[in-house]
């Protein structure tokens, strides 16, 4: 039988391979991935006992590519993570260590920087566009979203990862930067923004151990509702979606569109903050990704009935091997 065997790569954009260097030396790696605006981040702790090994400079861009070598009960390959770029370096001992702590995005200060802008009749796609644009970046956003329209947006001091976090919101959308990358889709799609199809993923009881399910009320509301200022008659007035005990959003739109847009997504929003699942992976499974589709098999009906979407993972590997922290919402 083989054993499960474990293995990440790092490389330099120029295609240096850092392996020999780094793997060596690693004492543990944990890589987070976030369904929300945040940047995925990843931390590595490296051996260092014998002053041989250089810390790296701020700065420094990683391509980092993680996944299993052997193994009958894993996956082989390297499922590609994409670039991350270091922003701290600690150093620390006895035994001396090196800890290298870097963030999914190498869109410098840019992305941070505080702005002021206004856009008017326009649409979500090109918004996103101008932002990714601005950062040295690309923008990937699905075709459901691209044309929808904005009356009115107004950046007041925001930095643009706020912004986009903001939209999301908005939107009810995955809304991250992904290795240079502004990607921006509906929350359980089923397909990327150029249309591949993502699979859903079964996960089962006996693949892991430790796990915890929360059932939550949120005051039983059961919809949401938003108001608009009606240009034609200068009043406001108000759109809603779901039942009667339904949640009021504090803006007010520019549109009776934007403000059902903002209606639904609220909605959604909260029925999928209802059930949350966290469940611990004995053996992880490195081509899973957030917002992907998920059933899980072997609980009670509660939750093998409920449509999951992963919101987090967070992938820890060190001297028990490889294995990952799941957390997921009700879809």
């Amino acid at each position: 039988m083989q054993p499960n065997v474990p293995a990440i790569r790092l490389t330099l954009p120029d295609g240096t391979d850092l392996a020999s260097g780094v793997n060596p030396r690693l004492i543990e790696m944990t890589l987070s991935e976030k369904r929300g605006g945040e940047a995925d981040t990843l931390e590595l702790t490296l051996h260092n006992h014998d002053g041989r090994l250089p810390a790296p400079p701020k700065g420094k861009i990683l391509k980092l590519e993680m996944g299993w070598t052997s193994g009958e009960q894993v996956a082989i390959g390297l499922i590609n993570k994409g670039r991350f770029k270091v922003d701290e370096v600690e150093e620390s001992g006895p035994p001396d260590k090196i800890t290298i702590r870097a963030r999914a995005t190498d869109l410098g200060s840019t992305a941070s920087r505080r702005r002021t802008r206004a856009w008017h009749d326009t649409t979500l796609g090109a918004v996103l566009t101008e932002i990714a644009t601005r950062n040295n970046g690309t923008v990937s956003i699905h075709p459901d979203l691209a044309a929808l329209p904005i009356a009115s947006l107004e950046q007041n001091n925001k930095s643009d990862m706020a912004l986009v976090q903001d939209l999301g919101r908005r939107f009810d959308a995955l809304a991250t930067w992904k290795d240079r990358r502004l990607v921006f889709m509906p929350m359980g799609s089923e397909t990327t923004a150029s249309g591949k199809t993502i699979p859903a993923a079964t996960i089962t009881r006996n693949a892991g151990w430790a796990w915890r399910f929360v059932a939550a009320d949120r005051n039983a509301q059961d919809g949401a509702e938003a108001q608009y200022h009606d240009h034609a008659t200068g009043q406001r007035k108000t759109v809603s979606t779901g039942g009667d005990n339904r949640h009021r959003l504090k803006r007010v739109y520019a549109t009776k569109a934007e403000a059902e847009q903002a209606a639904k997504s609220a909605a959604s929003q909260r029925a999928r903050g209802k059930r949350t699942f966290e469940y611990d992976l004995g053996l992880a499974d490195c081509t899973l990704r957030p917002n992907q589709r998920v059933t899980l098999s072997g609980w009670s009906d509660a939750v093998t009935a409920t449509k999951w979407l992963i919101d987090s993972i967070e992938t820890h590997m060190g001297a028990s091997g490889m294995t990952q922290k799941l957390t997921f919402e009700g879809a």
